[in-house]
């Protein structure tokens, strides 16, 4: 009886330390929360030349996806001065963003990527810095 009692004691201690310790869903980077990421492209410190910008976003990375699958991507819109990519509703946590486009003032296309890490649920910008090869 008492080695049932122990071994019962502890397969529940077991397990309550592993609900503990795993995270929830919502504890990850992705779709699900309220703040807004505004991407802008950057070559050379000008943003003016460029075209054609489309920013691939991966959920929950620091660093390139290791099979190259990114979980949702924007078009840039174009102002007069600026390319720019918005997504919306997402949660505190770590995205890996890479961005490819033209620049204009040499007839080349660009790529960039880079880390961003969501902290605040509101409206923020990065700005993304490409080059070419």
């Amino acid at each position: 009886m008492r080695t049932t009692l122990i071994t019962l004691s502890s397969f529940g201690i077991i397990v309550l330390a592993a609900i503990g310790c795993s995270k929830s869903s919502n504890d990850h980077a992705g779709k699900g929360g309220n703040a807004t990421l505004t991407v802008q492209l950057q070559h050379h410190a000008i943003a003016r030349n460029l075209i054609k910008g489309i920013v691939y976003i991966k959920y929950d990375a620091t660093d390139v996806p290791a099979n190259g699958i990114y979980d949702d991507s924007a078009t840039c819109t174009s102002t007069d001065t600026m390319q720019k990519a918005v997504f919306t509703n997402l949660k505190n946590g770590n995205y890996f963003l890479y961005a490819t486009g033209t620049d204009t003032s040499i007839y080349k296309p660009v790529k960039g990527g880079g880390a961003y890490t969501i902290t605040q649920q509101a409206a923020q910008t990065y700005t993304l810095a490409v080059s070419e090869d």
